[in-house]
């Protein structure tokens, strides 16, 4: 873990958002491959929530990512979250279909 952490790091695909020399957020965004970019992780504190933060890391990752050369940004998100969906489709994020993991064992 720690060496994909370093990696995505070296490629400058995490982003930390501070406030006052403080990190209050940080969302992550993969390097394009075929025109396609990744958004995640993106986090938030929970003292820290609700103050714009995620909204502004998340816009932050995804215009990185445009600027890489993605032609498609790609965001998955948890359903039952209407917080975060709420954010991602404020940022300019569209709902395009719903995916279900199952797990037999």
């Amino acid at each position: 873990l720690a060496a994909v952490l370093a990696g995505r790091v070296g490629r400058r695909e995490i982003l930390l958002w501070e406030v006052e020399g403080r990190p209050v957020a940080y969302a992550g965004a993969s390097v394009p491959i075929g025109g396609v970019s990744r958004v995640g992780p993106v986090y938030t504190p929970p003292a820290e929530r609700r103050r714009g933060y995620g909204t502004a890391v998340s816009h932050a990752v995804t215009t990185r990512a445009r600027e890489w050369g993605a032609t498609e940004v790609l965001l998955f998100t948890d359903l039952s979250n209407p917080v975060s969906n709420s954010i991602y489709q404020t940022i300019g994020y569209r709902p395009v279909a719903d995916y279900a993991s199952i797990l037999f064992g």
